[in-house]
């Protein structure tokens, strides 16, 4: 097959599992024929939005009742919201004035709040920390960027699980060797995630709404679009390899080979992709905007149908930069991330899938409740936001810490969680289609907390 440059733009897939393979263990591991869970005919999307850097959730969602507010007030002084400023979303809490898109959609109960959720071994009170430290089991470096992110991705603060949480539930909802499973997971921002990683089948990736058929020039081998002599020699090679009774290399290049013609088999997917004109690139943007990321999805969403095996379930990773604001309010991403979510879920609803897709929001943790001067200090318990036709919204799940000085709800100045990330992933993956066994292998330290699920879906 020729490129034809004039009709379709060039596209480089980060085809994670090509780059680099699952370790042997887990690829020897997948090699079992797994029966599929029962996810019914009907299709469904997650879209995982992480705020990377740790979003300071106390200047998005504020007390507006006179004690309440002072409270909130004295401790977070100079960067306290205007109490006059806030966008009453119930008759305690308002969200900053720039969230208007958020506040529009939880009065209309497709947003919910998900209070004070964290990464956590165990439920742990903060008196309980306060008195015996040495023996309270806490996550492993706890207020550190790469290793809180880390146990976000794999879905376990326990560190016992080496593959993302996402990539365990795939495995669990196509059975091995089933053709949609290498569509479920797609990553569009501009940062592989483990997260999506080490499963049957890594994620595909897309820099945007086009494709290419030029993978072995990708990796290297020659002339685009037939990668050249030897590009020809390392495909048949790995042709040859796909019934070596040695099984480490039969899945070896059975999963080479199947990258290799993924581009063949996603040729014209964007053929008349549908277009939208809502989505704002925003301004000072770290990294690939938000809303080019969403937009994305949306495209994706609209060419679903399209993709080889019509996968039913799939889930999409979106990466918004720049929420570490030691030095910094962080007004500007507030606000870019309600315009971007007011946007996407207007898209999804223009296509009639709103019912269909849910997005949702982590973030490596919170932040201190105090200052530090001109920003805020790594945390722990933070807020989470849930978005979709299918989210009971205009409500807040959980309890609201006490956001004053000395706070009984806090560790220090950090909130300690009292929804686990668990709860938090478990209820959506319910959604998804996964039961209690289920959940029980894509969590493993599930069991650990009282909540399964926590009701916002519905």
């Amino acid at each position: 097959m020729q490129t034809n440059n004039s009709r379709r733009r060039f596209l480089k897939h980060s085809l994670a599992g090509a780059v680099s393979l699952s370790p042997l263990m887990t690829m020897l591991s997948h090699l079992e024929k797994l029966e599929a869970a029962d996810i019914g005919s009907g299709y469904k999307a997650l879209i995982c939005v992480l705020l990377e850097g740790g979003a300071d959730v106390c200047n998005m969602i504020a007390p507006i009742k006179n004690s309440a507010y002072a409270k909130y007030r004295e401790v977070r002084k100079n960067i306290a919201l205007p109490q006059e400023s806030l966008l009453k979303i119930n008759n305690e809490y308002g969200f900053r004035e720039n969230m208007t898109a958020m506040q529009r959609l939880f009065i209309q109960k497709k947003l919910a709040v998900v209070a004070n959720v964290g990464t956590l071994i165990r439920p742990i009170t903060p008196k309980e920390i306060r008195e015996n430290l040495r023996s309270t089991p806490v996550p492993f470096e706890l207020f550190a960027h790469n290793t809180q992110r880390n146990q976000w991705m794999f879905g376990d603060a326990t560190g016992s699980s080496k593959n993302g949480w996402a990539a365990r539930m795939s495995d669990r909802l196509y059975s091995a060797g089933d053709r949609a499973d290498s569509y479920s997971k797609v990553n569009v921002a501009d940062v592989n995630t483990l997260m999506l990683s080490g499963g049957r089948e890594e994620a595909i990736g897309f820099s945007e709404a086009s494709i290419s058929p030029d993978t072995m020039k990708y990796f290297g081998f020659g002339e685009e679009s037939g990668g050249g002599d030897l590009g020809k020699v390392y495909q048949a090679l790995y042709e040859a390899k796909q019934n070596s009774t040695h099984k480490l290399m039969a899945e070896f290049a059975k999963k080479r080979v199947a990258e290799l013609n993924r581009p063949y088999e996603l040729e014209g997917l964007f053929d008349g992709v549908r277009e939208f004109d809502h989505f704002s690139t925003g301004v000072h943007e770290v990294g690939k905007p938000l809303g080019a990321q969403l937009e994305l999805v949306a495209k994706i969403l609209s060419v679903k149908d399209r993709f080889p095996g019509s996968p039913k379930r799939q889930i999409f990773f979106v990466n918004h930069h720049g929420w570490d604001t030691h030095d910094s309010d962080n007004e500007h991403q507030v606000g870019y991330l309600s315009e971007s979510l007011g946007a996407f879920q207007a898209a999804v609803d223009e296509m009639g899938i709103g019912e269909n897709v849910t997005t949702f929001t982590i973030s490596d943790f919170g932040r201190s409740l105090t200052p530090n001067g001109a920003g805020t200090d790594h945390g722990w318990g933070s807020h989470a936001f849930v978005m979709g036709g299918a989210v009971k919204g205009g409500k807040i799940y959980g309890r609201m810490p006490r956001i004053e000085v000395n706070s009984p709800d806090a560790w220090y100045d950090r909130l300690v969680p009292t929804i686990s990330m668990e709860s938090y992933l478990a209820t959506l993956v319910k959604w998804f289609g996964a039961n209690d066994h289920e959940l029980d292998e894509i969590f493993p330290n599930l069991k650990s907390f009282p909540v399964r699920d926590l009701g916002y879906m519905g």
